[in-house]
């Protein structure tokens, strides 16, 4: 890893903690601070499990890109980019 992708990793770390923050104090402000589930946080094993597949998928997807000039493929690696965008 060079230092442009280890700056890019820490970069979606701290973007990764602050929605996780976010979420919290949106439980906190709704009232809901019995209900956090373990999956809220995202040190969840599950979380980690699904985004770093969403992620191989996603560069997978765009490997193939030029090789497969897909319409569905390329909608549906955008969708997941989306997804995973949201969900960060």
């Amino acid at each position: 890893m060079n230092a442009q992708e280890a700056l890019s990793n820490s970069i979606r770390n701290i973007e990764m903690r602050l929605k996780e923050h976010e979420r919290l104090l949106e439980c906190l402000r709704e009232g809901d601070e019995g209900t956090v589930t373990a999956c809220l946080s995202l040190d969840c094993r599950h979380s980690i499990v699904m985004r770093e597949t969403l992620l191989e998928v996603i560069e997978v997807l765009e490997d193939s890109r030029k090789a497969f000039k897909s319409p569905r493929l390329e909608a549906l690696r955008k969708k997941l980019i989306r997804i995973l965008a949201e969900n960060i």
